[in-house]
């Protein structure tokens, strides 16, 4: 009777099967092949750090779960960046040097509207853990609140406003993220056991002592809420509004007073939310957004001031107001001066100045922090900040990513563990040059595909392997093996050959030691 060992000797004499009954990887003298990972270009740009080819080659693959899975390690809101963020993660996409740029941010809004259409609480008991106070419903605190309720902590969101959502509610336009969406995050947070409290104020109904005294740990996200005034004559009159009071009344339905004609003043994405929000009131026949310096140092998104621009919205750069004019109590102009910028910074000519007409005019000039509550702490007391109070008015993206910092962070310290490692600098960046695009059999896909999976199919996938088989197919010595529906090395049979490395498209294979 055979043996298993003497058929697959046959089957190898015959050459219809590799021998697996001698290890060959002894034969190598030089190095082996080593798989490392790399920093792809969307990762290094993306403001929340996620490692966007993972996720990517998930929904290529149509495995929804993982790719939820995969993304939600980063940012818990894909929904809701999915349609606010502005996207500098394709700014350099390597895709985008072939032919067009990967749509990462259709992708990330596909994600989280799936993992919404698919919740289901888990049935699973969890521990229970500290409870931890999250001052502020913006993107920080409910990003923080998320990361801390997953982890078994009981956490309560303090809202001072009516509203949960904090600038994603009150400061972000509808045109730009449908409330619906936002409603539905907040229901699966609501659903993972966070209870939120509205209508409380820091300072007014409670203090810091008083959550020290019922709370393990707290986490202040109270944003940048306080408008940047200009005292220019004429700042106080009646028609006068300030960007995120004028925005506030818009998302929790009140009209705010306002004339026919309209001049935003400022240049960052507040201005620019207040100009095509006014001009979609009723009544409004024209809206001026008016900025001190050019178009090129504008902070705002650059695709906002285009969408801006192709809406309606008059666009006037190096002008700096010097007065408004009033008639009564009514508005009649802005009187405005010529600037520029050089290298002592802002130049004014008074010299040259010009009057725009309006009847309001919204000021859009920058937010700050409120940091009087700590005037009133009388003793010590230990918490995490995060979000726009420390970094000053930044993206939603930024505000997760504090958010999930500062979570960890709290977990660090209450469970006296070493905090995670956040830099990505030991990653060595993959750049265009070195990608082996002949490998690549999905390059005729040239152009951006509506739908989801076909555009994450475009992915390169730098710096990532995602088991395209290239390795196997190439490999002379059967030295790479499928295991757990990934290929993987096998150096028992590798002979150090290097054909692998010179293959990989997604340049993860290195020959290492000797």
């Amino acid at each position: 009777m055979s043996t298993r060992s003497d058929q697959n000797n046959y089957k190898y004499a015959c050459g219809t099967e590799a021998s697996t009954l001698n290890k060959t990887g002894e034969w190598r003298f030089m190095a082996a092949p080593e798989r490392v990972k790399r920093l792809s270009p969307c990762r290094q740009d993306c403001l929340l750090d996620s490692d966007i080819p993972e996720w990517l080659e998930k929904v290529k693959e149509e495995r929804w779960d993982e790719a939820w899975q995969d993304i939600s390690r980063y940012n818990p809101f894909p929904a809701l960046t999915g349609y606010v963020c502005f996207s500098p993660c394709t700014e350099n996409c390597n895709r985008g040097r072939l032919d067009q740029e990967i749509d990462i941010q259709s992708v990330e809004k596909a994600i989280g509207e799936w993992r919404l259409e698919n919740y289901q609480p888990s049935s699973k008991p969890r521990e229970v853990k500290d409870k931890v106070a999250v001052i502020g419903s913006g993107p920080a605190g409910l990003s923080c609140a998320y990361y801390l309720s997953a982890n078994g902590y009981r956490v309560t969101v303090f809202e001072s406003a009516p509203l949960i959502g904090g600038m994603l509610a009150l400061g972000i336009p509808e045109y730009r993220l449908p409330r619906t969406v936002l409603k539905k995050e907040l229901k699966v947070l609501e659903e993972e056991g966070i209870n939120f409290v509205t209508g409380q104020a820091l300072g007014k109904d409670f203090d810091l002592g008083d959550l020290d005294q019922e709370f393990s740990s707290i986490f202040m996200a109270t944003g940048a809420w306080l408008s940047r005034k200009e005292k220019i004559p004429g700042h106080d009159a009646k028609g006068v509004l300030y960007a995120l009071d004028f925005l506030s009344m818009i998302n929790t339905g009140q009209q705010p007073e306002i004339k026919d004609t309209v001049v935003v003043i400022g240049g960052g994405n507040a201005a620019v939310d207040s100009a095509r929000s006014a001009l979609r009131m009723n009544g409004v026949n024209s809206v001026s957004l008016i900025y001190r310096r050019s178009r090129a140092e504008m902070p705002a998104d650059p695709g906002e001031v285009e969408a801006a621009e192709s809406e309606g919205v008059e666009l006037i750069f190096n002008a700096l107001p010097r007065e408004i004019e009033t008639e009564g109590d009514s508005i009649e102009a802005v009187l405005l001066d010529y600037s520029k910028t050089n290298r002592e910074g802002l130049v004014v000519d008074q010299s040259r100045s010009f009057k725009k007409a309006c009847g309001t005019v919204v000021m859009a000039l920058g937010q700050e922090a409120d940091y009087s509550v700590f005037n009133k702490l009388d003793r010590e007391i230990e918490l995490f900040a995060g979000g726009d109070l420390i970094s000053g008015p930044a993206t939603v993206a930024e505000a997760i990513r504090a958010g999930r910092i500062a979570a960890f962070s709290i977990m660090a310290r209450l469970e006296n563990t070493a905090e995670p490692e956040l830099s990505l600098a030991s990653e060595q960046q993959v750049s265009f040059e070195e990608l082996n695009l002949d490998a690549r059999i999905n390059l005729q896909l040239q152009h951006r595909l509506a739908e989801p999976v076909g555009e994450a199919g475009r992915c390169l996938g730098c710096g990532t392997c995602n088991s395209c088989g290239i390795c196997y197919l190439f490999c002379p010595d059967m030295a790479v093996d499928w295991i757990n529906n990934r290929y993987e090395l096998n150096l028992d049979y590798c002979k150090g050959c290097g054909i692998c490395v010179k293959e990989c498209p997604a340049r993860v294979l290195f020959m290492e030691g000797g």
